[in-house]
């Protein structure tokens, strides 16, 4: 299992406050992170013939029962039948107003009909603001105790008799806020549901699957090969998160009952950092960094792991899980678990015996899958890391697809100027000269913030850092909004190995002028927020919390300037704007002696991919036609020349 500490949080209070949840999401914003089907499942699925099915082709069967009887004050409300003679119709999905422009679920008879459970329309009616006012309320109108709503639709009897073991196979539309999607087994008419299963445990507040979704779920061993077996989707709208129950919706297509096949490994929860047992051998955090300095890479080897589970029916012997690596196309690297077996029904953590160092810089594939004696491979799970001169960070392609649009935490409040923090371990000393970060698109030109540079012990709980480093003040200008700023640390900070440091940025109260720093999606990280004022947990005024997403913050190491031929011009400020970026980026020069540069960019082979000639003090270069990777940035003057390492991601 992950480490306790990173769930540590004064009593039982978890922290996963972003923009899109310290106030009630508006209509406007996006889901915080899309989940997409694995590819094994329409692998499995297409060789399997559906013993039962129903695609809702016809309506809701009338055989079925749709509703239940709750515990007062919770409410009973209903699935709804999309079709293509209802109104609304196939195209709409969710009517509330805060489930977004999500639409209808795209399964493969989408047109002939879907049900839909639409928690967000049945507290507010679709209108903003109006929280309990809808037809089926689950949270009180007058703002007192949340009520909780609940929708059941339940199968009639079917007979798996014939099939000792069964999985059970839907697409499924899902949004998540506070409500569970369930499914539960009865074996005696429906008088009682047993065997519980959350159909999407992987998802947290505010994230959805994809429209296509689709779930596979091994049904428990005790229905399978029954002759009475009923089925219950349960939308539980019951939950409480902060001061609202329910939301979003559940959309439900194209059911199918299959033979298990006997033989079914699946792959997830991969990382590279150690973040599940090597930490245990090394007492880091085991943080996958997806920028890596590469000293610090060479000083930590890359240590690969997954959760590897048996959904077949019959057990699985030699399972081994195994990763190979490219660089520039070309496989440079591969290792493996030792094998063991794998019984059915079950899942354990395999880690590769060996370790990876990097001996280049740049863009690194890494892909994860897993294999047993009569299961030839799971579908491929690809990870990117970056080995960088100088840049530590866990945000890489952070914006691929679209899926952290909108997503921040609040650093300026009207209650408090907040302090966000990523944590970084440090293997090999260093020096931190930098700090970088995202400022959010809801962010508001004129706010000042600063950054800052602090230790921890992360085994120590309640987290208590120790300040070592700040900057001068920034303003946030309107260039800055939705791009990458970096500010210098008043004076380098010599960083020494077997230590954890955060890499911060502060804000002021203001109750106009609002700052946001971007999260990103990768999992296995350490990332805080210091509660200044806004009284955002138990902990009280200062209190460190865990933050559920990493922040869009980067800690920048060594000196800027790589090289110079006259100490004297090295110091001269030469800055590239962003770093890392998507390849259209600006050097700026200020500098009283600046005469003009001969510009010359190469590749990680040494290639020159790229030349110019400036006389201004911001020159901007397009190079979105290159690969992502690392390239070296020279510049040429009769007095000096500098070399800048840079990122395209």
């Amino acid at each position: 299992m992950k480490k306790n500490y990173i769930f540590f949080l004064s009593l039982f209070i978890c922290i996963s406050f972003s923009y899109s949840q310290v106030n009630f999401p508006s209509p406007s914003e996006t889901s915080s992170r899309i989940h997409k089907s694995p590819d094994f499942i329409n692998y499995e699925i297409g060789k399997a013939t559906p013993f039962w099915s129903e695609d809702f082709s016809g309506g809701i069967p009338s055989t079925w029962t749709n509703g239940s009887n709750p515990t007062p004050p919770v409410i009973s409300a209903p699935w709804v039948y999309r079709g293509p003679g209802t109104n609304p119709g196939v195209n709409t999905g969710s009517q509330g107003a805060y489930a977004g422009t999500n639409g209808a679920i795209a399964s493969n008879t989408a047109s002939n009909g879907f049900v839909i459970f639409d928690s967000d329309y049945y507290d507010n009616g679709g209108t903003a603001g109006n929280f309990g006012a809808g037809p089926y309320p689950c949270n009180d109108i007058l703002g007192g105790n949340p009520t909780g709503h609940v929708g059941t639709l339940t199968t009639d009897v079917i007979d798996c008799s014939m099939y000792p073991d069964v999985s059970i196979v839907f697409n499924s539309f899902y949004r998540e806020y506070t409500g569970i999607a369930k499914v539960a087994f009865s074996l005696d008419g429906g008088i009682t549901f047993t065997d519980t299963i959350e159909v999407h445990p992987d998802i947290e507040v505010n994230e959805v699957t994809t429209n296509d979704f689709e779930v596979m779920l091994r049904m428990p061993s005790n229905i399978a090969g029954n002759s009475n077996v009923q089925i219950q989707f349960i939308y539980d709208g019951t939950v409480l998160y902060s001061t609202y129950n329910g939301y979003y919706f559940w959309q439900i297509d194209d059911i199918r009952l299959i033979e298990t096949p006997a033989h079914f490994l699946t792959i997830g929860d991969e990382t590279y950092g150690g973040w599940w047992i090597g930490y245990q051998a090394t007492g880091d955090v085991g943080i996958d960094y997806t920028f890596n300095p590469k000293n610090q890479a060479n000083a930590n080897p890359y240590r690969f792991e997954a959760v590897v589970r048996n959904d077949g029916a019959a057990d699985q012997p030699n399972s081994t899980m195994n990763v190979n690596i490219e660089n520039a196309g070309s496989s440079i690297w591969s290792g493996n678990s030792n094998p063991m077996t794998l019984y059915t029904n079950t899942n354990d953590t395999f880690v590769v015996s060996s370790t990876f160092s990097p001996t280049t810089m740049g863009y690194h594939q890494i892909s994860y899958w897993a294999s047993s004696d009569s299961f030839p491979t799971t579908d491929t799970i690809g990870r990117g890391a970056v080995v960088t001169d100088t840049v530590y960070g866990v945000d890489f392609d952070w914006n691929s697809d679209g899926e952290n649009a909108g997503n921040g935490y609040f650093l300026g409040r009207s209650c408090g100027g907040q302090v966000l923090g990523n944590a970084f371990d440090v293997y090999v000393d260093d020096t931190a000269t930098s700090i970088s970060f995202h400022v959010n698109d809801q962010s508001v030109p004129g706010a000042q913030l600063l950054v800052e540079l602090y230790e921890i012990d992360p085994m120590v709980t309640p987290y208590s850092p120790v300040y070592l480093e700040t900057s001068d003040d920034y303003t946030i200008t309107v260039n800055d909004i939705d791009s990458w700023v970096t500010v210098k640390l008043d004076e380098p900070v010599n960083l020494y190995a077997g230590t954890t440091y955060i890499a911060a940025v502060k804000g002021y109260a203001n109750p106009i002028d609002t700052s946001l720093i971007s999260s990103s999606n990768n999992d296995n990280t350490l990332s805080f927020i210091q509660d200044n004022g806004c009284d955002i947990g138990s902990g009280g005024f200062g209190y460190w919390y865990s933050a559920s997403k990493p922040l869009m913050i980067r800690l920048n190491l060594g000196y800027e300037i790589v090289s110079s031929v006259n100490d004297t011009y090295a110091k001269q400020q030469i800055n590239i704007i962003p770093n890392p970026n998507n390849g259209i980026f600006n050097i700026e020069f200020n500098s009283p002696l600046f005469s003009g540069f001969e510009i010359s960019v190469l590749n990680i082979l040494g290639q020159k991919v790229f030349s110019g000639y400036t006389e201004s003090f911001s020159e901007r270069i397009d190079l979105s036609n290159l690969d992502k990777g690392v390239y070296t940035l020279k510049l040429m003057s009769d007095l000096e020349a500098i070399e800048r390492k840079f990122v395209i991601e």
